[in-house]
């Protein structure tokens, strides 16, 4: 895996849009924020494809429409895609790239934090079908990630708060100090202070990528990755991609889960209460009743981590450690959820 922290992105993208032999995927939002660099990148060239914005776009009818494009553009298997964008059009940019003509290059630039310090890293692509979260996709890595910290500028604070969800898992999972540093820090990474997000996104990276470089297809060690997303990805799921962002729903996750690891004696009550003290300001949650419940229960069955019918959790054990368990029984998961309805 090889990703860069860049000072101009534009001057990077330069490198890669001589021949002509690309598409660049981006979506409208990012498009209308950098039209002029877009344009001035293209150089008259209508090598571009944009998508329309939320999560419910990621899926087989819009990957169809860029397979029309690169297609429309003889795009070749020496050409490549240019993913611009957010998560989601990292995964749809990704997935394209790994089934066009049996696989071409990407390079992707990431613009959001939640994108920057994990989805743009790590070589996983996907779309969303039949209500579920991801469960059709590939492993396809990019050449390279380029990071380009002065696309944090135009987030609003809700946009930082979903990133910053994703940052401090890997505090949970693998780095105590680094979550002690977080937790001191959260109002000046709310502010943008450029240091500390550079030192941030800088340290997030670090982690993911020495976990991925040890487990790339995700077998083993690699899913402690997963913290906070079986909770997280059936809220998501739940609500049809458009209650929550990602990394709201994975905040969410992350309380109930470790609310979990504590009742099932994993973690001790003080630990428990810091991560719940660090986390629980940076979403509102949701009063689920036993109905819907019910329904994140059936959702989270169907969780491509499962085993043997199972539903698997990665949950913290220790400061700074977590992990993978297929015994929580649902009485628990029920409790847990309801725990935070009360918060």
């Amino acid at each position: 895996m090889r990703y860069r922290i860049v000072d101009n992105i534009w001057d990077e993208l330069k490198l890669y849009t001589g021949e002509g032999n690309y598409l660049l995927i981006s979506d409208e939002n990012i498009y209308s924020l950098y039209k002029g660099n877009i344009e001035e990148l293209l150089k008259g060239k209508d090598n571009i494809y944009l998508i329309k914005p939320g999560e419910k776009n990621k899926n087989l009818g819009e990957i169809g429409k860029i397979y029309d494009q690169l297609i429309a553009k003889d795009i070749d298997r020496d050409g490549l895609i240019l993913s611009l964008g957010g998560g989601m059009v990292g995964d749809m940019a990704g997935f394209a790239a790994s089934t066009y003509k049996r696989g071409i290059n990407y390079v992707q630039v990431p613009t959001s934090l939640l994108a920057q310090v994990d989805s743009g890293i790590g070589g996983k692509t996907g779309i969303d079908h039949g209500g579920l979260k991801n469960v059709v996709g590939a492993f396809h890595f990019p050449l390279e990630t380029l990071i380009d910290i002065r696309f944090i500028k135009t987030l609003q604070e809700r946009d930082i708060r979903s990133g910053l969800g994703e940052v401090i898992k890997y505090g949970i999972i693998e780095d105590y100090d680094f979550f002690n540093y977080l937790k001191e820090n959260i109002e000046k990474i709310l502010k943008k202070d450029k240091d500390i997000l550079t030192f941030i996104i800088k340290r997030s990276v670090e982690i993911k990528s020495l976990i991925v470089e040890e487990d790339k297809l995700d077998m083993d060690l690699r899913q402690k990755l997963n913290f906070g997303h079986t909770i997280g990805h059936s809220i998501e799921s739940f609500f049809n991609y458009e209650k929550y962002y990602h990394g709201e729903a994975v905040i969410l996750g992350m309380l109930i889960e470790t609310y979990i690891a504590y009742r099932k004696g994993l973690i001790d009550y003080k630990y428990y209460d810091e991560i719940r003290e660090t986390l629980i300001d940076l979403v509102e949650a949701y009063d689920f009743s036993e109905g819907e419940v019910n329904t994140l229960l059936q959702i989270m069955k169907n969780d491509k981590k499962n085993r043997d019918g199972k539903i698997a959790f990665i949950l913290p054990t220790d400061r700074g450690e977590v992990e993978i368990f297929f015994d929580v029984e649902e009485t628990l998961i029920k409790e847990a959820i309801f725990h935070f309805n009360k918060e």
